[in-house]
Protein backbone atom coordinates (compact mmCIF):
# COMPACT_ATOMS: atom_id res chain seq x y z
CA UNK A 1 0.00 0.00 0.00
CA UNK A 2 2.41 2.65 -0.64
CA UNK A 3 0.64 4.54 -3.10
CA UNK A 4 0.26 8.01 -2.45
CA UNK A 5 -2.90 9.92 -1.61
CA UNK A 6 -3.75 13.09 -2.29
CA UNK A 7 -6.71 15.36 -0.70
CA UNK A 8 -8.19 18.10 -2.53
CA UNK A 9 -8.41 20.69 0.05
CA UNK A 10 -9.47 24.18 0.45
CA UNK A 11 -10.34 26.22 3.58
CA UNK A 12 -14.26 27.21 3.45
CA UNK A 13 -13.50 31.09 4.04
CA UNK A 14 -11.79 30.63 0.75
CA UNK A 15 -14.48 28.84 -1.04
CA UNK A 16 -16.96 31.29 -0.06
CA UNK A 17 -14.87 34.08 -1.08
CA UNK A 18 -14.46 32.58 -4.12
CA UNK A 19 -17.89 32.09 -5.11
CA UNK A 20 -19.06 35.58 -4.08
CA UNK A 21 -16.45 37.09 -6.10
CA UNK A 22 -17.32 34.77 -9.22
CA UNK A 23 -21.03 35.10 -8.91
CA UNK A 24 -20.38 39.39 -8.07
CA UNK A 25 -18.40 39.42 -11.27
CA UNK A 26 -20.88 37.86 -13.60
CA UNK A 27 -23.62 40.32 -12.41
CA UNK A 28 -21.38 43.09 -13.16
CA UNK A 29 -21.47 44.39 -9.77
CA UNK A 30 -18.38 46.16 -7.99
CA UNK A 31 -17.91 44.96 -4.19
CA UNK A 32 -19.35 48.31 -3.16
CA UNK A 33 -22.31 48.16 -5.26
CA UNK A 34 -22.96 44.55 -3.73
CA UNK A 35 -22.63 45.87 -0.45
CA UNK A 36 -25.21 48.13 -0.92
CA UNK A 37 -27.59 46.01 -1.94
CA UNK A 38 -26.80 43.50 1.01
CA UNK A 39 -26.26 46.59 2.97
CA UNK A 40 -23.04 45.47 4.29
CA UNK A 41 -20.10 47.61 4.30
CA UNK A 42 -18.24 47.13 1.65
CA UNK A 43 -15.11 46.36 3.71
CA UNK A 44 -16.69 43.41 4.95
CA UNK A 45 -17.83 42.31 1.45
CA UNK A 46 -13.96 42.78 0.70
CA UNK A 47 -12.79 40.51 3.50
CA UNK A 48 -15.36 37.62 2.93
CA UNK A 49 -14.16 37.85 -0.77
CA UNK A 50 -10.40 37.78 1.01
CA UNK A 51 -11.45 34.56 2.71
CA UNK A 52 -10.60 36.73 5.69
CA UNK A 53 -14.40 37.16 7.25
CA UNK A 54 -16.20 34.00 8.68
CA UNK A 55 -19.84 35.44 7.54
CA UNK A 56 -22.68 34.10 9.60
CA UNK A 57 -25.64 32.59 7.91
CA UNK A 58 -27.73 35.92 8.29
CA UNK A 59 -24.94 37.72 5.85
CA UNK A 60 -24.45 34.59 3.90
CA UNK A 61 -28.48 35.19 3.06
CA UNK A 62 -28.23 39.03 2.91
CA UNK A 63 -25.39 38.41 0.05
CA UNK A 64 -26.89 35.78 -1.65
CA UNK A 65 -30.35 37.51 -1.86
CA UNK A 66 -27.86 40.72 -3.09
CA UNK A 67 -26.42 38.23 -6.25
CA UNK A 68 -29.70 36.30 -6.97
CA UNK A 69 -28.85 33.30 -5.95
CA UNK A 70 -29.67 30.69 -3.11
CA UNK A 71 -27.04 30.97 -0.15
CA UNK A 72 -26.46 27.33 -1.20
CA UNK A 73 -24.26 28.65 -4.07
CA UNK A 74 -22.16 30.51 -1.60
CA UNK A 75 -20.57 26.74 -0.60
CA UNK A 76 -20.47 25.44 -3.54
CA UNK A 77 -16.85 23.76 -3.98
CA UNK A 78 -15.34 24.16 -7.66
CA UNK A 79 -12.59 21.55 -7.72
CA UNK A 80 -10.83 23.70 -10.20
CA UNK A 81 -9.46 25.73 -7.35
CA UNK A 82 -9.31 23.86 -4.60
CA UNK A 83 -5.65 22.57 -3.48
CA UNK A 84 -4.55 19.43 -3.38
CA UNK A 85 -2.44 18.20 0.46
CA UNK A 86 -0.67 14.72 0.59
CA UNK A 87 -2.92 12.22 3.06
Amino acid sequence: MGGTCFILRMEWEAIVGANIRRLRKAKGLTQEQLAHEAEIAMRYIAGVERGEENPSLRYLVKIAEALEAEPADLLRRDLETATRRRC
